[in-house]
């Protein structure tokens, strides 16, 4: 009742004052508004000494909840009923049996709070255990978060109990040709009670909308079979059922639930049956997702290109927990000391399943051919490396791991693949890993074409670019012969000599042998430059190789009247890569800067070659003091058939990067901030 209102107050005192329990009325703030006679004769407390002083205070209740803590569970469920201890006025304890009430006005606002009390200190030990009994269940039925019903069973069991009468044994049979019994005994089923969690999960504003009513709302017609379950259960007196169906809410939202009825022991023919309901509707929500999901995979898995396997890899981890436990952790270096593991490692998986791609892409006539076959089946012994890192990575709990190999189809040809394997933790904990190979024949021998035709231009690149060296060529052989023919005159007049000087002689000799050898090696180059040999690799000074190559351009660079400037950092470490195509990388980027040059009618033309060790890499860089590179023409430079000159094929860059990328570097190009541009490139170091 409002607070504002205390004629209403005064109004009901004489209505509660003949009530044999104690009738207490508080405010929010714990000021007590009424006081009956039953409260009077209770704690000897006299109405007038009570009225607008603090309650609890007053009577000194204690329970093993903190006061406040009921307070807040009473303004958030609307009552509270328990047991506390209250003192009267003579000191004298007493344990008070208690149900609080909040009465809210008619906006819905709580405004005060009506106590009912009862003395319970003297009851019989029996009723005092019947009565905690009673609370603990009532404890129980309100805290558990499944939601449960105590249900009227009553008029049901009548009418069974009529059945019976009229000669019903076969109770199943007769629930099946009249289903209008079960529909009638849904709506005789009544609620007595529910606990707060059943308020919630099917959508009333409180208990008192449930109790009282019928279950009918809840049991739509797709699950009243199992309400029919429940009535079977009953008449063959089992102590519970449980199934798993669909509830109907309040607001007709359907809900996926584990329905149990039970009839404690003792129980039967009291009329009431209890039941339980378990909200399952996210785990049904994800039990389904769970369905789509393996759907939706077991579609992709058909629909891609890709060939994948299911392997089962159960014996294999068996094999690597044994590995595991005799304290293997190099298992790399394992694989190499025991090379028949790994062959004991591909026997120990088998393919569990494939999808349509891989039964075209391996040459069989359907999956039956593939499912259950070794691995070891499709694996030459070329591959056995690459098998072996996959197997590092798995041991390592790697999830993915990628390589370009070969394997063998059914027939035993083989086939160039990209395989790939995923082991993400979800597969791993079903035993099985997930293999893809991708049929890359035709792009390996486009490849190979790809290479061979790129070899053919850097060859026509290279013999284009000893054309313009020609003068350069020439001059370089013609120092050699003209020292050799030099030193044979001179030695022809040390033996005319009446004396001849045999000293002077030999060391003309040794120097025209030493002349010989150098035409020799510079024809050597010549021709080597020229040739379309095949790559060779070989561990190289990087500065020698600038040195040999800047050789190639002394004539030009008298020609063009460039000053060249080389830094060329000393201690550097060895590189691999192939002489003449690095090389032929240095003259290109120098000729096109000399080039540029020129073209530009530079003044003071400058070239300068340097060389660095950055990061763990060999840095070469060329710099000139040209115009610079266009902004327009930077993203285009590497191009294939891009080119500013009028006579050129534009193919004279794209060669440097694909050596450059072939040697495992990279190659870019920039201006210089005083002008002039910069071409760089990069090389690993030999291990």
């Amino acid at each position: 009742m409002p607070e504002a209102k205390g004629s209403e107050v005064d109004l009901l005192g004489p209505l509660v004052d003949g009530l044999a329990e104690s009738v207490i009325v508080r405010d929010l703030g714990g000021r007590i508004l009424l006081w009956n006679k039953a409260s009077e004769a209770l704690y000897g407390f006299a109405r007038d000494a009570m009225l607008g002083r603090p309650f609890h205070e007053c009577l000194e209740g204690t329970h093993p909840s903190a006061l406040a803590r009921l307070e807040r569970h009473l303004l958030e469920q609307g009552h509270w009923e328990g047991e506390q201890k209250r003192r009267t006025t003579s000191g004298e304890a007493r344990l008070i049996e208690v149900r609080w009430t909040l009465l809210r006005d008619p906006d819905g606002q709580p405004v005060s709070i009506i106590e009912y009390g009862r003395d319970i200190t003297r009851l019989s030990d029996i009723e005092v255990e019947s009565r905690l009994q009673a609370h603990r269940y009532r404890n129980l039925f309100q805290a558990m978060a499944a939601s449960f019903w105590e249900l009227d069973f009553s008029r049901v069991r009548k009418m069974l109990g009529q059945l019976v009468h009229a000669g019903v044994e076969d109770f199943r049979t007769y629930f099946e040709a009249h289903p209008e019994f079960i529909d009638a005994a849904i709506a005789e089923t009544r609620v007595v009670d529910v606990n707060d969690k059943t308020v919630m999960l099917f959508g009333a504003g409180s208990r008192e909308e449930l109790i009282g009513g019928t279950v009918s709302p809840f049991w739509p017609p797709e699950s009243r079979h199992i309400y029919a379950e429940s009535l079977l259960a009953s008449v063959n007196r089992l102590p519970a059922l449980s199934r798993e169906t669909r509830l109907s809410t309040l607001d007709g939202r359907m809900l996926d639930a584990l329905f149990t009825v039970c009839w404690p022991s003792g129980h039967h023919g009291r009329g009431t049956v209890l039941v339980g309901v378990i909200d399952l509707s996210d785990r049904v929500a994800a039990e389904q997702e769970v369905r789509a999901s393996e759907l939706r995979y077991r579609n992709l898995f058909q629909a891609m290109s890709t060939a994948l396997f299911q392997i089962d890899t159960t014996r294999q981890r068996q094999l690597f927990a044994q590995l595991a436990k005799r304290g293997v952790e190099d298992i790399a270096a394992h694989l190499e000391s025991e090379p028949d593991l790994l062959t004991a490692s591909l026997d120990a998986m088998s393919i569990g399943d494939v999808n349509e791609a891989a039964v075209r892409i391996m040459g069989a006539k359907d999956r039956r051919e593939l499912i259950g076959q070794p691995v070891s089946r499709f694996w030459p012994p070329s591959s056995l490396p690459v098998i072996r890192r996959s197997l590092v990575s798995s041991f390592r709990q790697h999830v993915t791991f990628e390589q370009e190999t070969v394997n063998y189809r059914l027939d035993g040809t083989e086939i160039n693949t990209l395989f790939t394997v995923n082991a993400s933790p979800e597969l791993r904990a079903r035993n099985m890993v997930l293999v893809g190979l991708t049929d890359i024949t035709e792009r390996v021998a486009a490849q190979k074409a790809l290479r061979q035709l790129q070899s053919e231009f850097a060859h026509a690149s290279r013999l284009s670019m000893l054309g313009e060296l020609t003068a350069s060529i020439a001059h370089e052989v013609n120092q050699p012969l003209a020292a050799i023919a030099t030193n044979g005159a001179a030695g022809a007049r040390w033996l005319s000599r009446p004396q001849p000087d045999l000293d002077e002689v030999r060391t003309i000799h040794a120097n025209m042998v030493s002349d010989a050898k150098r035409a020799a090696d510079i024809i050597a180059r010549i021709r080597a430059m020229a040739s379309n040999k095949a790559a060779e690799r070989q561990r190289l000074s990087p500065n020698q190789v600038v040195e040999e190559a800047v050789r190639f351009l002394h004539h030009e660079l008298m020609a063009h009247e460039v000053d060249l400037h080389l830094e060329l950092m000393g201690g550097l470490p060895d590189i691999e890569a192939d002489r003449v195509q690095l090389q032929q990388t240095i003259v290109n980027l120098a000729l096109n800067a000399m080039q540029e040059m020129k073209r530009a009618h530079c003044p003071r033309p400058r070239l300068g070659l340097s060389t660095v060790a950055d990061n763990g890499e060999l840095r070469f860089a060329i710099e000139d003091s040209g115009p610079g590179i266009p902004p327009e023409h930077h993203d285009r430079l590497f191009q294939s058939f891009f080119t500013t000159k009028a006579s050129g094929l534009g193919m004279g860059l794209s060669i440097c990067r694909n050596i450059i990328e072939a040697h495992g570097g990279r190659i870019w190009a920039e201006n210089l901030p005083s002008g002039g541009a910069r071409f760089l490139f990069t090389l690993p170091f030999a291990r």
